[in-house]
């Protein structure tokens, strides 16, 4: 039983927990006999302690006192202690002091004290009368008032914590998507305890070694098949039945789905750092090094598992096939550019860890006319991490050949001011592959049109943006607080027309079909005009 709540009155807004405790030091642990306190000055006489109705809670006292079985009167009262009780008189009870009176005391109709009571004192108090009296036939026991207080404190937080209507993952309905998470969790049970068993009789360095063995092999592709693929026939089945909930229902079935599986999915590395989001945005540089090479990390088997199957999921794999989609179209660039008298030049983004860019480099076995990227982001650790890589593959492979500029500016200056790239010149190509799913469509068609002002004769502009029927937005959006700004591509056709009235436009589909692109080209002389298909894929 709390001290505080039984002995006293509750420190206004602290819960029982946080009430310190005499005898108990504030590391928990018991005082020894010479270090307790007691009161001081004054405080040393002990008085019983006195209660006003607001250190009752929801009990509810009345005080009746009458005189000589006369008129009774019910009076609110003040305060009460072990020894007497102090009530405000009405206007008709006339009381002087040294009196004897009958009197009852009333808690919730409960009945503390019955007997005679002397006046002690006659006060006004803020316009009332106050009188207060002790107790003749015995005390009263205040712990018992005390005990009901509690009681019936719980009583309504327990009503109110009991409640369906007040529970926030209750919502009408939905069974189907109450059914798959019920056994996504279950699922999630059993295949912890049977991956927990194969973890304990497996050598360490088959589950957590960096080294590649067949064993390791084996248990990825163990993992992917008996696990991964359930995962994912999930996954889409809650993606679907979340689509028919409506804003209001749709809140509390997220509660729903965090309070049954969110536990499993914050095993994952790659799910934990995309939900806390240490640098502060979404998506960042790390996240995207998990997205794509480091699938299967985590502390535990079950963890690693968890971690693969959350990457192997429509939107992680997009992100991974976009990257592919956009490395062969710069290497398009380049061979369309083999006779240019200066440099190829190529601009990223929001950058991150300039992925395409590292690869596109590697790839590469000759050069015909040097190269100059910009890679721009607004995060420093970002940029340090893509030159701590690219640095050392040019300077090896292409010295002579690649220029690599790493501007760290602000994603504000750069859409507020359209002569941010001022200097660089011309861009062959430019790419903005994640930018653009956060940016509403004023914002979207503005960036569109500085970006493409920047393109150069024949130079291409690239922007991606995620469709919404994205079916890994159930885990996106209840268990990582990620939310895009969606586009179907009609969407992006007109954002494409707002932004760049003059251009040939069309989509390119990366393969999973989830993160479709813009492909933004300047006229010819004699071109045809823009695009302007009514086909939701536009001009392929």
């Amino acid at each position: 039983m709390d001290t505080a709540r039984t002995t006293g009155k509750l420190l206004d807004g602290a819960a029982p927990e946080d009430v310190p405790r005499k005898g108990v030091r504030t590391d928990g642990i018991p005082k020894k006999y010479e270090e307790l306190d007691g009161a001081q000055g004054r405080a040393v006489f002990f008085r019983p302690e006195r209660y006003r109705t607001a250190d009752l809670g929801p009990v509810h006292p009345v005080v009746k006192v009458w005189i000589d079985n006369d008129t009774i009167w019910e009076c609110d009262l003040h305060d009460v202690s072990q020894n007497g009780v102090a009530f405000r008189c009405p206007d008709s009870c006339r009381l002087e002091t040294g009196a004897v009176v009958s009197i009852k005391v009333l808690f919730d109709g409960y009945e503390a004290y019955k007997g005679e009571a002397r006046v002690s004192s006659i006060r006004d108090l803020e316009g009332s009368v106050v009188a207060g009296v002790s107790f003749i036939d015995s005390l009263m026991d205040i712990e018992d008032v005390l005990h009901l207080r509690d009681v019936k404190t719980w009583d309504g937080d327990l009503a109110r914590s009991l409640s369906l209507s007040g529970r926030p993952w209750h919502v009408e309905g939905h069974h189907d998507f109450k059914a798959l998470v019920g056994e996504l969790r279950l699922f999630f049970e059993d295949a912890k305890q049977q991956m927990d068993r194969m973890e304990s009789s497996l050598p360490w360095q088959v589950v957590h070694g960096d080294g590649e063995s067949a064993a390791r092999a084996a248990l990825v592709d163990l993992i992917r098949a008996q696990f991964v693929n359930e995962f994912l026939v999930y996954a889409e089945r809650l993606d679907a039945a979340l689509r028919h909930a409506t804003p209001a229902e749709w809140q509390a079935l997220k509660e729903f789905s965090l309070r049954n599986v969110h536990e499993a999915f914050m095993l994952s590395p790659f799910m934990h750092r995309a939900r806390y989001k240490p640098l502060g945005y979404p998506g960042d540089y790390e996240v995207m090094n998990y997205i794509y090479s480091r699938h299967f990390e985590g502390q535990t088997l079950f963890a690693k598992a968890v971690n693969l199957a959350t990457l192997s999921t429509p939107a992680a794999a997009a992100v991974r096939t976009r990257k592919d989609l956009i490395r062969a179209e710069l290497e398009d660039v380049l061979r369309r550019s083999h006779d240019h008298e200066r440099p190829v030049r190529i601009i990223s983004i929001a950058s991150g860890p300039a992925q395409e860019t590292y690869e596109l480099l590697a790839k590469l076995d000759s050069i015909s006319v040097p190269i100059q990227i910009i890679l721009f982001d607004q995060d420093k650790r970002a940029l340090a991490y893509a030159y701590g890589r690219l640095k050392r593959l040019v300077d090896t492979k292409w010295p002579k050949d690649v220029q690599i500029t790493y501007l760290h500016d602000s994603i504000k200056r750069l859409l507020n001011d359209p002569e941010i790239f001022k200097g660089f010149g011309m861009f062959d190509a430019t790419v903005c592959a994640g930018l653009f799913d956060y940016l509403p469509l004023r914002t979207a068609v503005t960036l569109c049109g500085n970006l493409f002002r920047n393109i150069a004769h024949e130079g291409v502009l690239y922007i991606g943006n995620m469709v919404p029927t994205n079916p890994t937005r159930w885990i996106m959006e209840h268990h990582l607080d990620w939310y895009l700004t969606y586009r179907t591509r009609a969407e992006m056709l007109e954002l494409a027309r707002l932004g760049a009235p003059d251009a040939e436009v069309r989509i390119l589909e990366e393969t999973t079909g989830v993160n479709p692109f813009l492909k933004i080209r300047k006229r010819l002389d004699g071109d045809p005009g823009p695009c302007g298909s009514a086909s939701p894929r536009g001009c392929q």
